[in-house]
C-alpha cells in the first residue's frame, strides 16, 4: 500500500513536470492563452470597482473579501485544468470504448486519464488568483502563501465534481452537459459572489449540495482571520468530496469493464 502512494505521488510529480515543459514547448500559444484569460478575468474586477465605488458600504461585504473569493475560485480552477484537464473527457472515454488503453497501462488509471490533457489558458487563472490575492492582502507573503496553498487545496472540489458527474456516463449515458453546468453554472458562479448577499436557502446549498463555501467563503475567512476549526472543516470536506468521486470512478470502470466482457462473450 505505502509502496503504491510513493508510485502514484511520483507519477504525479512526473506528470506536474510534463505539463509544464508541454507549455513551454508551445510558448507562443501558452503565452497568448494565458494573457486572454488573464485579462478575462480581470474584466471582473473592473466591474466589482465600479460596484463598490457607486453603491453604499457593507460592512458584511468587502472589497477585499470578493478580491479573496476570486482568488481562491481562480487558483482552483487554474490548478485543476491545467495540470488534469483529462478528467473532462472521462464521459467522451467511457462512451467511445477509448478508456481501454488507459485500463491496459500499468499505472493509476484516474492519475493517467487526468494528467492526460493540460489547458494552457488555466495558467492564466492562476497568476491572476495570486495576482489579486497581492492586491488583496497589500502585499503580505503570509496572506499570499495561505491564498495559494488552500488554492492547490481548492481543486480538490473541481476535480472531484468532473470525475463524479463524467463517471456517470457509464449509468447514464452522455453527462458532459451535466458536468459543464454544474461546474460552469454553480460551483464557478457562485464561487465568485459574496456569500452574505445569499438568502439561508441558498447557503444551505452552498455548504452542502455544491461545494462552494469549502472552496472560497470559508478559505477567505481563514485568510483575513484564521480559524484552526474552519481549516479543518475544509480538509474534511475535501477528502470526502474526493473519496466519493474516486469511489464513483472506480465503480463505473468495473461496471465499463463488465460491459465490454459481455460484448466479447457475445
Amino acid at each position: 500500500m505505502l509502496m503504491e502512494v510513493k508510485n502514484n505521488i511520483r507519477y504525479l510529480v512526473q506528470a506536474i513536470k510534463t505539463s509544464i515543459k508541454s507549455a513551454m514547448a508551445y510558448k507562443v500559444s501558452f503565452l497568448i492563452q494565458t494573457i486572454f484569460m488573464f485579462l478575462n478575468n480581470a474584466s471582473f474586477l473592473v466591474f466589482w470597482i465600479v460596484v463598490f465605488s457607486h453603491t453604499p458600504k457593507d460592512a458584511s461585504i468587502t472589497f477585499s473579501n470578493v478580491l479573496y473569493i476570486w482568488a481562491f475560485s481562480a487558483i482552483s480552477y487554474g490548478v485543476t485544468y491545467f495540470f488534469f484537464s483529462g478528467i473532462q473527457k472521462i464521459n467522451e472515454y467511457i462512451i467511445s470504448g477509448a478508456m481501454d488503453s488507459y485500463l491496459l497501462q500499468p499505472k493509476n488509471i484516474l492519475l493517467n486519464v487526468a494528467t492526460s490533457k493540460s489547458s494552457f489558458a488555466a495558467c492564466g487563472d492562476i497568476i491572476y488568483g495570486i495576482f489579486i490575492s497581492f492586491i488583496a492582502s497589500s502585499g503580505d507573503i503570509i496572506k499570499i502563501f495561505i491564498v495559494i496553498v488552500l488554492g492547490i487545496f481548492g481543486s480538490i472540489f473541481f476535480f472531484s465534481t468532473e470525475v463524479f458527474f463524467r463517471s456517470l456516463a457509464v449509468w447514464l449515458g452522455d453527462t458532459n452537459m451535466l458536468a459543464n453546468r454544474y461546474c460552469e453554472m454553480l460551483l464557478i458562479t457562485f464561487s465568485t459572489y459574496p456569500e452574505n448577499i445569499f438568502k439561508t436557502g441558498i447557503k444551505i446549498i452552498l455548504y452542502t449540495i455544491v461545494p462552494v463555501a469549502y472552496l472560497s467563503y470559508l478559505p477567505a475567512e481563514i485568510v483575513e482571520s484564521f480559524s484552526a476549526g474552519k481549516l479543518l472543516l475544509i480538509v474534511s470536506v475535501g477528502i470526502i468530496y474526493m473519496l466519493i468521486a474516486i469511489k464513483t470512478f472506480y465503480k463505473a470502470l468495473k461496471s465499463y469493464e463488465s460491459g465490454n466482457s459481455m460484448a466479447m462473450k457475445d
